[in-house]
């Protein structure tokens, strides 16, 4: 008499597919947003337009988070160049990593997002950036709440 299935519980997988399928997808993920090597038998243009895509759509969401950084010129072309092969933080560190690497080439307003986001993680804080010649100033305090003064 063959043993009765109970609802719920997997059966034994003596090949191994499912390490096999769990090793393979682990693969295409470390290709397609990590950086790593593509796995064997994908095509090579779809791997490239899904990189692309999931590119953009952490650039849309970095963008989102951080507008005055995103208004940069170039930032699109920018952006993709210095994510690419680099896992995602999430947007805010994307955003702020991103802003840090490229900050003597910023603007006053990109620089002045980056500099209150900064300031915004702590309870006291005096923050300066000396990028692009002008030196900005943040302070911040608990009823202050987070001043960059012009």
């Amino acid at each position: 008499m063959a043993a009765a299935r109970v609802a719920g519980v997997a059966e034994a997988d003596p090949s191994g597919a499912r390490e096999r399928l769990a090793a393979g997808q682990a693969a295409l993920l470390a290709a397609l947003v990590d950086g790593g090597p593509d796995p064997a038998g994908f095509d090579q243009g779809a791997l490239d337009a899904t990189r692309r895509a999931l590119l953009d759509k952490r650039r849309g969401d970095v963008a989102r988070r951080w507008p005055a950084l995103a208004a940069e010129p170039g930032f699109a072309g920018s952006f993709r160049a210095w994510a690419a092969g680099r896992p995602t933080e999430g947007s805010y560190a994307d955003g702020l990593a991103f802003g840090l690497a490229h900050g003597a080439d910023l603007s006053t307003d990109a620089r002045r997002e980056l500099l209150r986001a900064r300031a915004q993680r702590r309870r006291f804080a005096v923050l300066v950036d000396r990028g692009d010649g002008r030196t900005l100033v943040a302070l911040r305090a608990p009823v202050l709440g987070t001043v960059i003064p012009r």
